[in-house]
């Protein structure tokens, strides 16, 4: 081989080797990648129905009747006249205890009774006490600050009690006057 053709034959290598050299430094095609499904619409689900604030719940119906006097038991039931009060709320003046009874029997013999007010929530330990009628008891101590929430509650007040029909009552003076009574 001549001068002349190693060189031509060493331009065409170095020529082949800088192509080889090009082609490896060019990154591979990225693989192309399908779109994710579209998801399918769920279906909404129907609104809530709002709820009611339980200031807008009708009254039970019923009225309030006090009894007692000076010295005497005081008692306020609530309930249609010449039905078995639903509710009552009765002051034992010995032991100075304000018993809330609401009518019904209780699946079990303990539980709570819940009162709602426009001042909170006021929960107490119930239990049942049988009688004639049948009704789940509370009570608190006269000078429980709590009995002033559901006395002076504004315009009404429920009281929850399980297994039992809610009862909204009206915040009357008759409930009042029983906690002032034991109080005395």
């Amino acid at each position: 081989m001549t001068m002349q053709q190693t060189r031509r034959a060493t331009q065409t290598s170095g020529v082949a080797l800088t192509l080889a050299m090009l082609a490896s430094c060019v990154a591979p095609p990225k693989p192309v990648v399908a779109p994710p499904p579209v998801p399918r619409p769920v279906p909404a689900l129907p609104a809530a129905p709002p709820q009611q604030d339980w200031r807008d719940i009708a009254l039970t119906p019923g009225t309030w009747t006090w009894r007692g006097g000076t010295g005497e038991t005081s008692i306020a039931q609530y309930g249609m006249a010449g039905q078995a009060a639903q509710f009552a709320v009765r002051c034992d003046l010995p032991s100075r205890m304000v018993i809330f009874s609401h009518g019904g029997t209780a699946g079990a013999t303990e539980g709570s009774m819940t009162f709602t007010t426009s001042f909170g929530t006021v929960g107490l330990p119930a239990r049942y006490v049988g009688g004639q009628p049948p009704a789940i008891a509370a009570s608190a101590g006269a000078r429980d600050p709590r009995l002033d929430q559901i006395a002076f509650s504004r315009g009404r007040f429920l009281v929850d009690v399980a297994g039992q029909s809610r009862l909204v009552l009206p915040a009357w003076p008759e409930v009042a006057r029983v906690i002032e009574d034991c109080r005395g």
